[in-house]
């Protein structure tokens, strides 16, 4: 009996094609392994599909959903991984192409353009600039509420006069007053993480100190480009960078166990430019 790889509904003999999604039916559920990757336009599913066949992804095609009345595109369960992988490459790439356009129609010279699209950059935060930015916050909290408390003391004092009957003044001061005491909690509870985030950085900085030295005494550009585009000699930079970057990864991460994939991903980003520009 004929089955859909999609649906995974059962038709009967004779039934070529699955009256809900529209997908081609198989003979058995064992033929096909394919899983949905991504879904949208059909000339950028298309686009997509050839860019995985350039990488080695033969198992990519293009399937149109009639209900859904979108394009999907599917791969074996074997090279989803891979897969994502490089769709993410090609995202990247479509992402650029477009910035390039409009940056040459706004007349932008070629250094700021490099500047501005160079990958990987914001996408992970150290622990130096978060305890500055908790730093600069706890000290905004603190010197509002503080002075908050101040004028609602001279307030409640009969210093700094104010034309409301005592009941409501004791009412204003009291709901101020535990307002601009909530601002002086969180600016103490901002200044302790701070400086635990300051020590933190402190370690990060000596790890990636001694991970910039194993780089430049194992990571040259000849190394890591061994045995990777030997059946691809034409492959597009944005592809070069992709396989450079997993491969410089992965011989971090084997060097020194335990790395956060944030900080991983931007330190290999940095130091790209120090072997391939």
């Amino acid at each position: 009996m004929p089955w859909c790889p999609k649906c995974k509904n059962e038709y009967r003999e004779g039934v070529t094609v699955c009256a809900d999604c529209g997908e081609e039916l198989e003979e058995s559920l064992t033929e096909t392994r394919d899983e949905p990757l991504m879904f949208g336009e059909q000339e950028q599913m298309e686009r997509l599909k050839e860019f995985l066949h350039f990488n080695g992804i033969h198992s990519a095609h293009v399937s149109h959903d009639i209900k859904d009345e979108v394009y999907e595109l599917f791969v074996s369960g074997e090279e989803r991984r891979k897969a994502a992988l490089a769709v993410d490459v090609f995202l990247k790439e479509e992402k650029e192409k477009v910035k390039t356009e409009d940056e040459v129609l706004s007349g932008k010279d070629s250094t700021e353009r490099l500047s501005m699209t160079a990958p990987g950059k914001g996408v992970y935060q150290t622990s130096a600039k978060r305890a500055e930015e908790n730093r600069a916050s706890a000290y905004l909290l603190l010197i509002i509420g503080s002075i908050g408390l101040i004028v609602i003391i001279l307030i409640f004092t009969g210093i700094i006069p104010l034309a409301v009957n005592i009941m409501n003044r004791y009412m204003i001061c009291s709901v101020m007053g535990v307002l601009f005491v909530l601002f002086v909690v969180m600016g103490s509870v901002s200044m302790k993480s701070s400086k635990i985030l300051a020590q933190k950085a402190e370690s990060e900085n000596n790890l990636t100190s001694e991970i910039t030295k194993w780089c430049e005494e194992n990571l040259t550009a000849e190394t890591v480009d061994e045995g990777l585009f030997e059946d691809a000699e034409d492959e597009s930079e944005e592809s070069r960078y992709f396989k450079r970057v997993e491969k410089m990864k992965k011989q971090i991460s084997h060097q020194f166990l335990n790395l956060d994939e944030g900080f991983l991903d931007s330190f290999t980003d940095d130091y790209y430019p120090h072997i391939f520009e």
